[in-house]
């Protein structure tokens, strides 16, 4: 794109990739890093009179990758109590750099008067009834201006009880790579915020305000899109939206009659969550299609989907039974005295041979080793004998899954389906789950259960696409990869796809029969 003269807007996308050209626009990327986003000011925070009415339980297991917590984007620890002063009550706004901002709550009648204490800025006033939204209210926090919004969850004037929510506060515009794009959009879409503060999951009180704070955010995206792509000559917008991937995360194992979790009771009380999330996301590909120029290509695109988790699986543990990894006295694995390791940051599937400890030439029997672990690797299970690796194959063999380059391991593979990284208190290295969940980044992409699916989906709409076409999704005979979805996009943009992996998606698109320049032109 940049050698075409074209410009890319990556808005709320994964910090992996950053667009390169000196006029394109990296926007509020998607913080999968410990600690807050860089643009983050204060957490999104939920400030209560009783704390105690949130009873936490117990974890005794930890799933995700690294397996050091618990699947990190759907749990939230963002609660803080509301002191008792006089007639009246105090909160104080956890900012990451500084001093708490006060937040005074004054009863009037069963609403309550909310000031704000903003330092620079002076004060800022609002007047809320339960379950109504204040306006954004400004705030000055380490020397950056920002806004911030609150709800009213409960009040009771009788016992005193009182809930309330706090946005995120976030000033992305000054690390944007354009800050002058950046503030436009604030000033004409409103603040914008990566996060919401309560988990979508209908165990959680007051989960019903992720549905509110996601299309906020959701349509705050589209609105920018429209913005950048029809008014400030961008040719492309990605983002990501992850409420769809969240209710997936806390419901599905819920409604999955495959599932060990599964309940008929309650199986509509957690599919209304998902679905109340594709709502959501239906309204907002409404959105995006009324508000378009008419040569925009639409495309919605999920990477996956989920099927429910049954066991977890702590692969150094594995390791170590084949003497390939040392473990420390609380089980977290030594890299440094392993011949066998993961790494953190690679996503969990790749195993590395320890070059420092292990000679060149014993590379191989290493691999063979690490193979034997994975292989061998089965659990005894209600319905009879399981495998925990679905797939392994050595680096040199890796080409024929579409895998390669400098940065894999030396050996991969995929869980079979259920299986999931993680660890529990008792140090066992296979274990039937104590706590639903569903997964997909752990497990070979073509696992399934008649009700939910691994597999990814996109839709194509707009100028250059054939209306009513559907590929065959067949994964006997072989499915479509994600790489052709990449060149795919490319192609509508008109660009050289020589020297991509994937092929375009031919059958999807309108081509006319004028060749210039020896390229296709599309209708």
């Amino acid at each position: 794109m940049q050698e075409a003269g074209q410009r890319a807007a990556l808005v709320h996308f994964p910090e992996s990739l950053k667009p390169a050209g000196a006029d394109d626009l990296c926007f509020a990327p998607f913080w999968s890093g410990s600690g807050p986003a860089p643009m983050e000011l204060v957490p999104g925070c939920l400030h209560s009179t009783h704390l105690d009415q949130w009873q936490t339980t117990p974890q005794s297991e930890a799933l995700g990758w690294p397996p050091t917590g618990t699947l990190a984007h759907h749990q939230k620890h963002n609660r803080f109590g509301i002191e008792r002063r006089g007639d009246g009550y105090l909160a104080s706004i956890p900012v990451h750099k500084g001093e708490p901002i006060p937040v005074e709550l004054s009863p009037k009648g069963d609403r309550v008067n909310l000031t704000l204490g903003t330092g620079e800025s002076g004060l800022s006033e609002a007047n809320l009834g339960v379950e109504e939204w204040s306006d954004w209210m400004a705030v000055n926090i380490d020397g950056k201006a920002a806004q911030v919004r609150f709800k009213l969850l409960a009040f009771d004037p009788t016992d005193g009880k009182l809930d309330l929510l706090q946005s995120q506060v976030t000033a992305p515009a000054a690390e944007s790579g354009q800050p002058e794009i950046a503030q436009r959009l604030i000033e004409r879409h409103g603040p914008f915020i990566s996060k919401w503060t309560v988990s979508a999951d209908p165990d959680s009180r007051y989960f019903e305000t992720s549905f509110e704070e996601g299309r906020y955010q959701l349509e705050w995206l589209v609105d920018s899109a429209l913005t950048l792509l029809n008014n400030e000559g961008f040719q492309l917008f990605a983002t990501v939206f992850r409420l769809n991937d969240e209710t997936h995360h806390t419901c599905l194992a819920q409604c999955d009659p495959e599932s060990k979790f599964y309940q008929q009771d309650d199986h509509s009380r957690y599919l209304d969550v998902i679905r109340e999330s594709y709502r959501i996301l239906d309204d907002a590909v409404g959105r995006a299609l009324a508000g378009r120029d008419e040569d925009t290509v639409v495309v919605l695109a999920s990477d996956h989907g989920d099927v429910p988790n049954s066991h977890l699986c702590d692969i150094h543990r594995r390791l170590a039974e084949f003497g390939l990894c040392a473990s420390d006295d609380q089980g977290r694995p030594n890299s440094a005295r392993s011949q066998a390791f993961l790494k953190d940051e690679r996503g969990g599937l790749e195993i590395f041979v320890n070059r420092d400890l292990v000679a060149g030439d014993e590379i191989p029997r290493v691999q063979t080793q690490i193979l034997k672990a994975l292989t061998t690797w089965y659990v005894d299970t209600d319905t009879g004998e399981r495998n925990v690796v679905a797939l392994a194959v050595k680096k040199q063999d890796a080409s024929v899954l579409g895998y390669w380059g400098d940065n894999m391991g030396d050996v991969l593979f995929a869980y079979a389906p259920g299986f999931v990284w993680g660890t529990n208190q008792r140090g066992d290295t296979v274990a039937e789950l104590s706590t639903p969940g569903a997964n997909h980044g752990p497990q070979v992409p073509t696992a399934s259960t008649a009700f939910a699916s691994n597999h990814g989906l996109a839709i194509f709409h707009g100028a250059g696409v054939r209306s009513g076409v559907e590929l065959a999704f067949n994964t006997t005979r072989g499915i479509q990869r994600m790489d052709s979805a990449g060149a795919t996009f490319a192609h509508l943009l008109r660009l050289s796809t020589d020297s991509l992996d994937g092929k375009p998606l031919e059958a999807l698109l309108s081509v006319s029969e004028d060749i210039r320049y020896g390229t296709t032109e599309l209708t």
